[in-house]
């Protein structure tokens, strides 16, 4: 049995709480010693006081004379037998307990004996006696089998004894005799202990104090259970709760952004009295609520790194504990465990310190050079009712989008412009998609967001290190967290972003009117499949005959690229998922074409092409091949040939 639970249990079986009728008993022997010698009253009335204060060396120094005046008395033996168990005087009391049964072989004088037999000294009980023990219990508990204190003895040996079949005896009779004694349930306690009933021996306890059991005790014996209650059997009902609010507040977060998805549809679509004001009272309230669960969902990510490692310890490190248990180590195994716990604790502790490099996106145009350009900037913020950017950054690519950076306030808006979209495109759907841009600085969409980017960041860097360290598997709790919060994450997070995207419209909508809206849309999303076919086949015919590329976007590659109709009807009228950061390309057209048509007066040089715009288109297109030359020697390894200057 536990023993140190037992210990516990054991220091009350000497004292107050067991003795349940000491009382009624002492009085008893009171009338009996006055009857035999009424002088020798007095010295046992100062020897039980003495006992009483714990002064058991004048307790017994005082039923000594009890004794040797009334030399019959067994009584006076039983309680010297008594006092030196609570010396641990072992052979003392089993000697004195001895001479008394010799005198009188009552249960009283055989509890005593038995007691005295299981004196432990140094936490060890003598072997020789403990089958003596039991014998003279079980003998005490036959002579007196309705009173409870001579079965509590019994189970008291037996405890001492671990002798379990014995102690479920015991217990039994002491349930059928006082089962409102507080005490039987702490031996009931014991017992459950005794079988791992863990829950058992809590409910005993309880029951125990509800029927008496003093507090101190009651408090002393719960640390002692939980202290000797196995780990995994004291934490798995707070691990159980843990987890399920973990795993209700995953499903809680899905369903808010399934709702907050079809809010926003039902938003988008809900027109504005004037398209000055852009955002209704619904879309305010439904961007404002998305910016309430993404606070939350990022806040339920850092919550959910103490529950992921944890479930990574508690599963591989239960399977290891597992094969050292069962004597079958499987080295290679467990290796392999002890590695992919320590590549996935590393890389999400990583994940959390990571700063990402606030570097240029591009190459960074000279404004005050290029005064066509800046005057365009100025033009289309002057129209939306913002401030113009403050920096253009140029891409090989046909992205366009806008950010802004630094601590500082006004933080630098950043415009980012690839040069492939500016192919075929006219200055009037170009100022519409610069227009949707700027709706975005006006609509705020680029301010904050701090805390839901670094959840991404650290989302990413997580993803990656596992891959890298070979952790990403399905038997790892991290790796299905990352993919599962990753969903929850993306479904909130571009279903605002969605949002966004049909206001920053509306802002084009109103400069510049659907119409050049819908062309330079419908431009940046057909030049993109075109670029990318016409730069495959361009690197391929390059790369294999090794022939030097000077600009990329005239090379004309001999192998000409397939009909794209096809691709690009489709990439327009696509089906949207939960998952898109923007409304399909069908159903920002829609949605446009649905509000009052404002802003659309033509300016001289709306029909200008957007190279226009730039002193030296040439030479932005031959900076723009260099660096793709770069990036295909640094990220692939092959070198392509720049031009010989002549």
């Amino acid at each position: 049995m536990r023993k140190l639970l037992v210990a516990v249990v054991l220091s009350f079986f000497a004292g107050p709480v067991f003795a349940t009728s000491l009382q009624d008993f002492d009085a008893k022997l009171e009338t009996e010693l006055r009857a035999r010698d009424a002088g020798a009253l007095a010295i046992w009335q100062q020897a039980n006081a003495a006992r009483d204060a714990g002064k058991h060396d004048e307790a017994i120094r005082l039923y000594r004379e009890v004794y040797a005046r009334v030399p019959g008395f067994s009584h006076a033996l039983r309680r010297i037998a008594g006092e030196q168990i609570e010396l641990r005087d072992r052979e003392g009391a089993v000697k004195s307990s001895r001479e008394a049964v010799a005198q009188e072989r009552s249960p009283q004088n055989l509890s005593m004996l038995a007691e005295a037999l299981i004196v432990s000294r140094d936490g060890e009980v003598l072997q020789s006696y403990a089958a003596e023990a039991m014998n003279v219990a079980r003998e005490a508990a036959a002579l007196a089998p309705r009173e409870w204190d001579q079965h509590a003895t019994v189970a008291h040996v037996a405890i001492v004894t671990n002798d379990v079949a014995a102690l479920r005896e015991a217990t039994e009779k002491l349930e059928e005799l006082e089962p409102d004694n507080p005490n039987t349930h702490v031996i009931r306690m014991v017992l459950s202990t005794a079988y791992g009933d863990w829950e058992g021996a809590q409910a005993d306890l309880e029951r125990a104090h509800e029927k008496g059991l003093p507090d101190a005790a009651y408090e002393s014996m719960q640390r002692r259970i939980q202290g000797e209650m196995p780990s995994y059997r004291r934490w798995w009902k707070p691990a159980a709760i843990a987890l399920g609010a973990w795993f209700a507040g995953f499903a809680l977060l899905l369903i808010a952004g399934a709702v907050l998805s079809r809010i926003a549809l039902r938003a988008a679509q809900e027109r504005p009295a004037d398209l000055s004001e852009n955002a209704t009272q619904l879309s305010s309230g439904v961007r404002k609520a998305y910016g309430a669960v993404l606070v939350l969902c990022s806040a339920f990510y850092y919550i959910s790194i103490p529950i992921v490692i944890a479930s990574v310890l508690a599963l591989g490190g239960g399977l290891i504990y597992a094969f050292f248990a069962i004597g079958h180590i499987p080295i290679k195994l467990v290796i392999l465990l002890v590695l992919v716990i320590g590549v996935t604790i590393i890389s999400i502790l990583k994940s959390l310190f990571i700063r990402v490099r606030d570097n240029d996106p591009g190459m960074k145009v000279d404004l005050a050079r290029e005064p066509r350009l800046r005057a365009l900037l100025e033009e289309v913020a002057a129209r939306i009712g913002t401030r113009p950017v403050d920096n253009v950054y140029l891409t090989p690519s046909t992205d366009v989008a806008v950010y802004e950076r630094g601590k500082r306030k006004p933080k630098e808006r950043c415009l980012i412009l690839g040069i492939a979209a500016l192919d075929g495109l006219e200055l009037r759907p170009l100022k519409a998609v610069l227009g949707h841009e700027y709706g975005h600085f006006t609509n705020r969409d680029t301010g904050g967001g701090t805390f839901a980017l670094a959840v991404r960041n650290s989302l990413n860097a997580t993803a990656i290190s596992l891959i890298r360290g070979g952790a990403a598997a399905w038997y790892n709790p991290a790796w299905l967290f990352v993919n599962g919060f990753n969903r929850v994450f993306l479904r909130i997070s571009e279903g605002a972003s969605r949002l966004h995207e049909v206001l920053a419209d509306r802002w084009a909508v109103f400069a510049y009117g659907a119409d050049a809206f819908e062309a330079g849309l419908r431009h940046v999303v057909e030049r993109g499949l075109r670029f990318d076919a016409h730069v495959g086949a361009t690197l391929k015919e390059v790369v294999e005959g090794k022939v030097p590329l000077a600009n990329l976007y005239t090379y004309a590659p001999k192998e000409t690229p397939q009909d794209l109709s096809s691709a690009i009807e489709d990439a327009l009228n696509r089906k949207s998922s939960p998952y898109d950061s923007h409304p399909t390309p069908a159903e920002r057209f829609a949605l446009v074409r649905a509000l009052p048509q404002h802003g659309s007066e033509s300016g001289a040089d709306d029909h200008l092409p957007a190279w226009s715009l730039f002193t030296d288109p040439l030479a932005m297109q031959q900076s723009m091949t260099a660096q793709v030359r770069e990036n295909v020697r640094n990220n692939y390894g092959v070198e392509i040939a720049a031009p010989v200057m002549g």
